[in-house]
């Protein structure tokens, strides 16, 4: 009979139903016990705290008021199962009053009423308590609940009221609920039979139809639906199942999109992030990354990986450094800066640790040119000022009395002063194109006369130089919309600088051709040229090619930067074209005005 499946279920149902009342028979009645206690508890508590109100117990020493204490202890209401003791904290645990006369005077650890365990444990401070199974054999107290309450003062334990409360009713009541639950067990079991013969064919068609369509689910197979026939729990678990079904494959979707966002973001983000677990393989690395360090697709092991550019970054580095930290290296001509932190594994510890490659290399350039532009600043302006000084300081001595040397002296000073107005003059001037505070008045200029006036203004420098300026042909129709003063500057920096380094009998050809839409102004000298490896750099601020040369003719190695913001600000380019003593040749390329 007990093959068949409905009669193996009637039995495990049968089963299922007696181990349930009996569990929950014994758990019911362990709580009622557990509530009955805790209620006795709280209520032995609660009549401590109300003998310990009495203004006899609030004195900070007991000694002088035992009797006081006593008539306390007499006037409160003690049931006929509580026995109270007042125990003072001495060395010997004194009882001092209490409900039980022939206990006053003798030691509480002496005393057969009292257990001395949980008096030692409220030593501490806390309140200690005990029930009858807890600790206790078979005698005449065994049926007693023990409750020890530390008194203090200002921190300090003066003593311990001690109640003990006969709970031999509780253990009774508990009886009566057990046989009142065998009794309750034994109907149910009676039940259990005929329901489980009504359940059984209710029960095992949708369960196997479920076995099925949960077995095609492991094998991935999520478009899976129940028929639901009732609305009683297997109806409710068929509903769930399909429910189930649903949300599975909303989930599933989800954290397809959202891997596919996050491999998305990782590719192509502009900073490079490397995953690398703590036994030092990488779990991830995004294409910026691979090409920073050089990844190929066969590469596991981080130290390998890195070892010969990152030597102060192995794993072991990272991990005596707490997983946390900064570091700059330089790779390939780029400067990076590498941030790297732990993350967590599912048990909440450190799994590995991120790196994030930052490419700085243009602030990395921003802040060494700045700091070179401020050496760059008090070399030029320390030489001129310890040349007034030195002359000023020869003059105070005595040189004031030879005019001629006077006269030569002061106009040196002159002269410096005039370099240092000069070099002050271009730095506020750059200073305010840098934050756009220059104001461009923008016009319509004619090239053919903006570029004769120049020539005007540079035709005597170079004819005291022997320099033969050569001024080829321009259209009249040639026109610009630039600012006036602008144009002007910008010229007269380059042509002047032509005249300025070519040497005497030398040459500077001034061009004009139209290209695309585009006027390109050339300057060219047949000078002393400037070298491929300076020529990236003539625009800097102060970056000269020959110092001492520069210097001696009075430069402060600004014109051409200025120059260049200028011409920037007008969207216009300049270029430069140079070799070594043949000369050199800038362009400027300006939008012709139409």
């Amino acid at each position: 009979m007990f093959k068949s499946i409905k009669w193996r279920f009637i039995l495990i149902y049968f089963l299922l139903v007696f181990l349930a009342m009996s569990i929950v028979g014994m758990f019911i009645v362990a709580q009622l016990e557990q509530t009955q206690i805790e209620m006795n508890s709280k209520n032995m508590e609660d009549r401590i705290k109300l003998i310990v109100s009495a203004d006899s117990l609030q004195n900070d020493v007991w000694n002088g008021h035992i009797e006081e204490i006593q008539n306390s202890i007499n006037n409160i209401q003690v049931g006929y199962n509580e026995n109270v003791y007042v125990i003072l904290n001495d060395d010997k645990k004194t009882i001092i009053a209490g409900s039980v006369e022939n206990t006053i005077g003798e030691s509480a650890f002496n005393s057969n009423n009292i257990n001395n365990y949980i008096l030692t444990k409220s030593m501490d401070g806390d309140i200690a308590e005990i029930a009858p199974p807890d600790i206790y054999e078979e005698t005449d107290y065994s049926d007693f609940y023990h409750m020890s309450y530390p008194v203090n003062t200002n921190g300090n334990i003066k003593g311990y009221i001690y109640l003990t409360n006969n709970i031999d009713y509780i253990y009774k009541t508990v009886d009566q609920s057990k046989s009142i639950m065998t009794q309750a067990t034994v109907i149910a079991l009676s039940l259990t039979v005929f329901l489980g013969l009504v359940l059984a064919t209710s029960i095992t068609g949708p369960i196997k139809e479920l076995t099925v369509k949960a077995k095609l689910m492991s094998q991935g197979n999520f478009d899976q639906k129940v028929e639901v026939k009732s609305n009683d729990e297997i109806g409710q678990l068929g509903n769930m199942f399909n429910f189930l079904i649903d949300e599975l494959k909303t989930t599933m979707l989800n954290l397809h999109q959202e891997k596919s966002k996050m491999e998305t973001t990782f590719k192509y983000m502009a900073d490079g992030v490397l995953t690398v677990d703590k036994n030092g393989n990488i779990i991830h690395a995004n294409p910026v990354a691979r090409q920073i360090v050089s990844l190929e697709i066969n590469d596991e092991n981080y130290d390998k990986a890195v070892s010969e550019f990152m030597t102060n970054m192995s794993l072991n580095d990272l991990r005596s450094h707490d997983w946390h930290g900064t570091e700059i290296i330089q790779r390939n001509g780029e400067t990076y800066k590498i941030d790297y932190a732990p993350f967590m594994d599912n048990k909440e510890e450190i799994g590995g640790v991120i790196l994030v490659f930052k490419n700085i290399t243009e602030q990395y350039k921003m802040e060494n040119m700045q700091k070179e532009f401020v050496a760059n600043v008090s070399h030029e302006l320390k030489t001129p000022i310890t040349t007034i000084k030195s002359y000023a300081e020869t003059l105070l001595d005595g040189a004031l009395n030879e005019p001629p040397i006077a006269e030569e002296f002061l106009n040196v000073i002159n002269s410096e002063s005039d370099r240092m107005s000069r070099l002050v003059s271009d730095l506020l001037r750059l200073s305010r194109m840098d934050y756009a505070q220059t104001n461009w008045t923008k016009e319509k200029l004619n090239v053919k006369e903006l570029l004769k006036d120049i020539y005007r203004k540079l035709h005597i420098q170079a004819k005291n130089k022997s320099v033969t300026m050569h001024m080829g042909e321009v259209p009249n129709d040639l026109s610009i919309d630039f600012d006036r003063d602008g144009f002007e500057q910008i010229m007269l920096n380059i042509a002047g600088n032509a005249v300025k380094y070519t040497p005497e009998n030398g040459n500077v050809w001034v061009n004009v051709i139209r290209e695309k839409g585009k006027i390109i102004i050339s300057i060219k000298d047949d000078g002393i040229g400037i070298p491929k490896e300076d020529q990236n750099r003539i625009f800097e601020r102060f970056y000269r090619v020959d110092k001492a040369r520069a210097r001696q003719l009075g430069g402060t190695g600004l014109g051409l930067s200025i120059a260049k913001q200028i011409a920037e600000a007008h969207d216009s380019i300049l270029t430069v074209e140079s070799e070594v003593q043949r000369g050199t040749e800038i362009k400027i390329i300006i939008p012709e005005l139409v």
